[in-house]
């Protein structure tokens, strides 16, 4: 008797299953936490979910984290960060360089330094939330299912967070962004929480390096107002 293969997101059983599935995107070092093939099929894998990868990718505070590290691409490469006025690349993991772009965006601090504006090239706007969202659902979801099955994340319970990963179904959430201490690799813990009706949901917090984002996918219920400041978290809703 064969291997069962049905998509945990599609849920095709017909299409074709011929590549793993890196839970945390390859160009985050990840070499570990994978699906073996017949859980995410090809469709799904090389265009929704792999455009969400690329989204979390471009998330500029991992970029950054990734150049000042030398963390190379799946094809061998360290990423250039691209702000509004400064370019900063480390091509041989030895040795970080800094190009000024711009003095638009320079402002004097004191005699000794200046303040560089690190905003990143795309606004960080309801829109670019909801797909660094999903690119962060598609990694708690799947580490539910390496975890708990393929039954267990094919349940109804998970129907609506399925349509949202693969952008079948708009919805509104929270995000909470941070500091933490550096994590070499990318890592997610996961806990059951229940709301006020007493149905459980799972909160996530995600580290990489120096960058922490917590959120749930399935509440997606924020407790503080946007903004909020809480440990070094900000509250971004969308």
């Amino acid at each position: 008797m064969g291997t069962i293969q049905q998509c945990i997101f599609c849920k095709s059983t017909t299409n074709s299953f011929n590549s793993v599935e890196h839970i945390f995107p390859e160009s985050l070092g990840n070499k570990e936490k994978i699906l073996d093939k017949g859980f995410v099929c090809d469709t799904c894998n090389n265009e929704v979910l792999s455009g969400l990868d690329a989204e979390l990718l471009d998330f500029e505070g991992i970029k950054f984290m990734r150049v000042m590290n030398g963390i190379e691409s799946k094809s061998g490469k360290v990423p250039v960060a691209n702000f509004p006025n400064l370019k900063i690349e480390n091509p041989n993991k030895d040795h970080i360089k800094v190009h000024l772009q711009t003095m638009k965006h320079v402002r004097d601090q004191s005699d000794t330094g200046f303040k560089l504006d690190f905003r990143g090239t795309r606004k960080m706007d309801a829109k670019r939330l909801k797909l660094l969202a999903r690119s962060l659902y598609k990694i708690g979801y799947e580490l539910v299912c390496l975890d708990h099955g393929r039954d267990f994340v094919l349940s109804p319970r998970f129907d609506e967070v399925q349509d949202i990963i693969l952008g079948k179904k708009d919805f509104s959430g929270y995000i909470l962004m941070g500091s933490n201490e550096k994590s070499e690799n990318p890592r997610v813990s996961y806990y059951p929480l229940k709301d006020e009706q007493g149905r459980e949901f799972m909160a996530f917090d995600f580290v990489y390096l120096f960058v922490r984002f917590i959120f749930d996918m399935e509440r997606r219920e924020a407790l503080p107002e946007a903004g909020t400041k809480l440990e070094r978290m900000t509250v971004m809703k969308f």
